[in-house]
C-alpha cells in the first residue's frame, strides 16, 4: 500500500488493518505528517502489518526533499517487489514516476482513484489520471458514486471495482458509539476542512434567512478554512455564526461529537466523504446534500429523508424537520454496523485480484 501524501491516515489505518484482519500481510509505505501519527503507530503494533515511513508530506519536508524521498519510497518498493502480490497506489502525487512503476510492476499494480478528477478541475478527462488508468491492471474506487463517474468520464474499465469506505474513529481502537434517543438539538454544525466544494456558504445563507433566525437554532463551523475562503469566514462571523478556524484536537473532536447537535454536510460535489464515516462512527446525526456517495449512502441505508432536495435554507429546514420527526436510531445503528471495515472489504480479494494460498 503506497500513500506518499498521507493526508488521510485514518482511512489508511482502516483499510490496512481491515485487510490484515482478512488474512493478508500488508506493508504500508507512507509519509510522516504533522497530524494523525497515532494511526501509523497503531498499525506498527498490529499483527500482519508493516509500516515504512518517509518524509514526503509538505507538513514535514520542503518540496525538493519530499520528491526525493518519494523516489526513495518507490525504489524500496521495486527492490522488494517479489514480496508483494499487489502494489496499491492510493493517491497520485507524481504521475510520471507512478506511470513508470505501473509499467514496471505490470499486473501487480493497483490504482485507487478517490476522485475522477482533482477538486476544482473543470475538464472532463484529467490527462495524468487518464494516463495512469490506461496503464494499470486494476482500479479501485472508494464508493459506487466515484466508480460511476470514473466510467462515465474515462470509458470502460473492465477491472474497476468499488470498495466503500468504512467507519473512521477519532483515534485508533475506539469502538463505535451506538445511536440512542435524539435530544433536542442545540446547534446545526459543519465539521471538517472548509474547502470550496464543501458548500459552507449554505450556512451563511441560513444565518441571513429570516425563517431560520426565527427558529433560534445556532450555527457553527469547526475546521480550518482554505486561504481563498477567509472572506467567507469573516462573513459567517459577522452574521453571528460561531467559527473555529483551525484543526481540532482529538479531545476537541470528541467533545464536539458528544454534544446534542445536528451536523450538516452541504457539499456542492462529493464522490465520498471521510467526515460522514467519522460522524457515523461517533453516533452523530447529520443532514446531507444529495450528491455522490452522500446520496447513495442515505438511500442504501434507509436514511433518504436526511437528504436536502437542494442547497437552500428552505430545503435544509425541511430535512431538519424530517430528522426531528423520524430520528431513526435503528436505521443509523444498522448503517453503522454495515460500514465496519470487515463488511466494506468483503469483496477485497476480488478487487485486488488476489487469492489466499
Amino acid at each position: 500500500m503506497v500513500d506518499g501524501a498521507s493526508f488521510v491516515l485514518p482511512y489508511d489505518h482502516g483499510l490496512v488493518s481491515g485487510l490484515a484482519q482478512r488474512g493478508w500481510r500488508v506493508t504500508l509505505f507512507a509519509s510522516r505528517t504533522r497530524y494523525n501519527g497515532e494511526f501509523l503507530d497503531a498499525l506498527r503494533a498490529e499483527p500482519g502489518t508493516e509500516v515504512r515511513v518517509f518524509d514526503i508530506s509538505g507538513t514535514v519536508a520542503p518540496r525538493w526533499r519530499g520528491v526525493w524521498n518519494y523516489v526513495r519510497l518507490w525504489a524500496e518498493v521495486w527492490r522488494r517487489r517479489r514480496e508483494f502480490d499487489a502494489v496499491n497506489l492510493q493517491f497520485s502525487i507524481l504521475w510520471p514516476l507512478e506511470w513508470l512503476m505501473a509499467w514496471a510492476l505490470d499486473r501487480r499494480f493497483v490504482f485507487t482513484l478517490h476522485n475522477a478528477t482533482p477538486h476544482g478541475f473543470e475538464g472532463v478527462r484529467h490527462r495524468p489520471t487518464a494516463a495512469l488508468l490506461a496503464r494499470v491492471n486494476r482500479v479501485i474506487c472508494p464508493s459506487r458514486a466515484t466508480l460511476a463517474e470514473v466510467l462515465q468520464r474515462y470509458g470502460p474499465l473492465p477491472r474497476a471495482t468499488a470498495l466503500p469506505l468504512g467507519l473512521m474513529p477519532v483515534a485508533p481502537g475506539e469502538v463505535p458509539r451506538p445511536y440512542g434517543p435524539m435530544p433536542a438539538p442545540q446547534a446545526l454544525v459543519f465539521w471538517g476542512n472548509v474547502m470550496p466544494y464543501k458548500g459552507v456558504d449554505l450556512l451563511l445563507a441560513l444565518a441571513q434567512d429570516p425563517a431560520w433566525r426565527a427558529r433560534g437554532l445556532p450555527l457553527e463551523v469547526h475546521g480550518a478554512f482554505a486561504p481563498d475562503l477567509r472572506s467567507l469566514r469573516d462573513q459567517l462571523q459577522a452574521a453571528g455564526v460561531t467559527v473555529v478556524d483551525r484543526f481540532l484536537s482529538a479531545d476537541e473532536q470528541r467533545a464536539l461529537f458528544a454534544r446534542p447537535v445536528v451536523f450538516v454536510l452541504p457539499y456542492t460535489r462529493a464522490t465520498q466523504s471521510g467526515a460522514l464515516y467519522t460522524l457515523l462512527h461517533q453516533g452523530c446525526r447529520m443532514l446531507c446534500t444529495d450528491t455522490g456517495d452522500l446520496g447513495d449512502f442515505c438511500r442504501r441505508h434507509g436514511l433518504a429523508h436526511l437528504l436536502m432536495a437542494e442547497r437552500s435554507p428552505a430545503a435544509t429546514m425541511a430535512a431538519l424537520d424530517r430528522l426531528l420527526q423520524t430520528p431513526d436510531a435503528g436505521a443509523f445503528n444498522a448503517a453503522q454496523q454495515a460500514c465496519a471495515w470487515v463488511q466494506t472489504l468483503a469483496e477485497a480479494d476480488t478487487a485486488y485480484g488476489l487469492r489466499k494460498s
